[in-house]
Order: structure tokens, then sequence, then C-alpha cells
């Protein structure tokens, strides 16, 4: 009895994701932007703040996307660009659920692939960092909703991706180094510090920017510590939080390390990313190529994983590889350019299986 004969393996079809926060729509940095797209080469990109919709569309034209926007309930948009032929896509925002909104996007998947569609969710979730606790249930509750939404057609493969302004249980954060990187700012005058007087007192004032020969509390505009320690671009400056005028030099007194680290980041709350893995989401985290964590925000001086792309359990068994695009390596200087979030970039191996002939 002769063996069956195999049918030819399919072309390999892969699917690359991006999620991108694009700080106040781009304004003065669609050049860098652009380029960075490029050389990423998504097929999906999700993007965060994409307020100047002419010049989303301008990307998407001059790179080959069709451009899905979803306009939100205040400024700070989303859209979505997509080498792939849209089926459905629903912008959610309703007001008491969405502080801005979640773009719900199906494409058919190419020839070739194991499934006939893929539907991505994306998400800008609240800061909210003024409403003292409020909002981690924010996250929560806009979570919940983009999860009902998902579970409308569980059997369609989807991701879940955007800017959480969460981070994930078990995640460090780089406190100290990030505040040691606004007191810089600081001093060199790209900071401004915001508060019921103008300016620290006198003595403070000399102390906290370095007068008189020092070199201020923490290092300085040398400090090898500092990735990007270039100037600050202007155009990345609306993205620089506006701080009362002690208490970055309050936090520059902190020892810096681990530890001090370890501690501030038990205070973050972590249930929002959380709520996504009690129901069986995975993780697409970014491994680096030194080792070092995969942080995403900000560029000037990275600190934090809050961007995510998070698969539903058939995608995640076809995932390949995450990146954080230019926190490390040739892209590094153009992205710290082109917005104060690296992009993260996920890749998916759809292919469908070879099988035997009868």
């Amino acid at each position: 009895m002769s063996s069956p004969a195999l049918v030819a393996r399919p072309r390999r079809v892969l699917l690359r994701v991006m999620t991108y926060n694009l700080l106040v729509g781009g304004r003065g940095r669609w050049p860098a932007i652009t380029q960075l797209v490029a050389q990423a080469r998504p097929d999906l990109l999700a993007l965060q703040e994409a307020d100047d919709l002419p010049a989303v569309q301008r990307l998407a034209d001059e790179l080959g996307y069709q451009c899905v926007p979803g306009s939100a309930n205040m400024p700070r948009h989303q859209a979505v660009l997509t080498r792939w032929s849209v089926q459905r896509r629903i912008n959610h925002r309703e007001r008491a659920i969405f502080l801005r909104n979640s773009l719900e996007l199906e494409v058919a998947t190419p020839a070739g692939a194991a499934v006939p569609a893929i539907r991505l969710h994306t998400v800008h979730l609240p800061a909210a960092f003024q409403r003292r606790g409020r909002g981690e249930p924010d996250r929560l509750r806009e979570l919940a909703a983009v999860l009902r939404h998902a579970g409308r057609d569980p059997d369609t493969p989807h991701l879940i991706c955007g800017d959480f302004n969460a981070v994930a249980p078990g995640d460090p954060v780089a406190a100290t180094a990030f505040f040691g990187r606004l007191g810089q700012l600081h001093r060199t005058g790209e900071l401004d510090l915001a508060g019921a007087v103008r300016s620290p007192p006198g003595l403070l004032q000399r102390l906290y920017r370095g007068d008189g020969g020092g070199q201020g509390p923490v290092g300085d505009e040398t400090d090898p510590e500092w990735p990007g320690g270039e100037p600050l671009p202007p155009e990345l400056r609306p993205g620089l939080p506006r701080l009362p005028w002690a208490l970055p030099a309050l936090l520059e007194a902190l020892p810096r390390g681990p530890v001090t680290d370890a501690v501030l980041g038990s205070f973050l709350p972590r249930a929002a990313v959380q709520s996504l893995l009690d129901r069986g989401y995975a993780d697409c985290r970014p491994r680096t190529r030194s080792g070092a964590p995969a942080f995403t925000c900000p560029t000037y001086g990275p600190a934090v994983r809050i961007d995510y792309i998070f698969a539903s359990p058939w995608l995640a068994g076809r995932r390949r590889r995450a990146a954080v695009v230019g926190l490390e390596g040739r892209h590094a200087r153009l992205a710290r350019q082109a917005s104060d979030h690296f992009p993260v970039l996920a890749e998916f191996d759809l292919t469908a299986h070879a099988r035997a002939a009868g």
C-alpha cells in the first residue's frame, strides 16, 4: 500500500501587527513617523492620538494602506491602517463607557491562511493621573466593554492592542531614572513646572538647577544612563508631564536603583492588564536583544511598558516574535524623534498546515 502523497504546503502567511501612539497627532514629526512605519512594515497598524486625519491619510496613501479612522469623544482619536481587505468596522464610543473610543476592525486574511478573518480591537485607556486612583476603575470599565465586543464572535481569532496607560503584573519600572531624567530636562529648560508659585524658592532653585558650579541633584546632561541624552526635540515637549514645582527635586533626591524602583512600583495598580490575562489572552511580551526591560515609554527616558498587543488563544499559538521598535538598534534615534512612545510590533504565522491527500 503506497503512502499518501502530501499536498504542497501553501505559501507562508505572516501577519505583522503594530500599535503606535503618535503624540498629539504627530505634529511636526511626520517624516520620522513615516520612515519608522515604512521600516517596520506592519500589515495592521493601530494608531492612537491620530488627531491629524489628513496626515494619517497621507501616510496611508504613501505606504499603500487603507485608512480606517475612528473618532473619539474628545481629542486623541484612533485609526487603523491595513494592507488586508476590511470586512467590517465598528467605532465604539459610548460616552458612559469610553473616555475616547475603541475601534473594532475585521479583515480578510490572504489565500493560504488557516482562518478566513482576523479581528482587531484598539484601545487608548484613560491615564487619569490627576484623579487620585480613579484611573484603574476607568480602565477596567473600558476593557470590560472591549471584552464584551470580542465575545460576540469568540470563534474569530482577534487581538486587543493599544496604549493601556497601565502596568502589567510583574513588570519592572525605572522610576528613579525617569525622575532623574525629568530633573535633567528641567535643568536644561526643557521641562516647565506647574504650581502656585512660578519657580522654587531661591535656595532650592540653586540646589535643583545646580547653580554655582554644581551638577544638580542627580547626574548631568551627559549622564550615560539617560537613553536619548541629546536635547529633547521641541516637537516632543507636549508629551512632557506638568509637575508641581517641588516634586521633581524631591523625587530626584530618592536613592536611584532597583530597590527604590521596586518600592515605588509596588504602588502602581496592575488590575487592568491582569483582567485580560484572567480571560485567557496572551501578552505578546516584547523581547530585547540585550535582555533589558522592554519599556515602551517615554522615548526620552524609557521607564515603563504601557503599550501592549494581546492575542486570543488561537493567535497566541501562532505568535513568532514581538519587539519594541526603536528601543535599541539602528532605529533608536529615529524612534526618539518620532513620538514619546515606541511602537510595539508582533508577528504571527497564519499559514494553513499541509494536509495528507487520500
